[in-house]
């Protein structure tokens, strides 16, 4: 019975020690690199980093906030012309890699993009 509880106990510690490092790392790394599709998280990042790097005034602050939204709504509206072309250039990739799967690993890819469509991991979505 001892033994059944320190297993327990051992595997207890190791699936928190991996849920807690994960977090941790995905922390980290969304602060380290400010990794968001969020144009206004993004935005708000720039000129945080930009006054502080270059001591800006309030009055510069303000002028670079504009441009940087401008800057954002220009980017947005890029992407979304180009947004067509780049999903036809992902959807001929997958249906290429596609013809080379068994129906098995097809099904798998098929629920696989599915998921990711779903999730909406195309940045001008956001």
């Amino acid at each position: 019975m001892k033994k059944w509880r320190l297993v327990t106990g051992v595997a207890l510690v190791l699936v928190l020690g991996i849920l807690i490092g994960s977090s941790g790392t995905q922390f980290y790394l969304r602060h380290k690199y400010h990794l968001s599709f969020d144009r206004k998280e993004r935005t708000a990042h720039v000129l945080k980093t930009l006054s502080k790097e270059l001591d800006l005034s309030q009055d510069q602050k303000i002028l670079a906030e504009k441009i940087l939204q401008r800057m954002a709504e220009r980017l947005r509206a890029h992407y979304l012309q180009v947004r067509p072309e780049a999903e036809r250039i992902v959807d001929e990739s997958f249906s290429e890699i596609r013809q080379n799967l068994n129906e098995e690993q097809k099904k798998k890819l098929d629920a696989l993009r599915e998921r990711h469509r779903r999730r909406g991991h195309y940045p001008g979505d956001r």
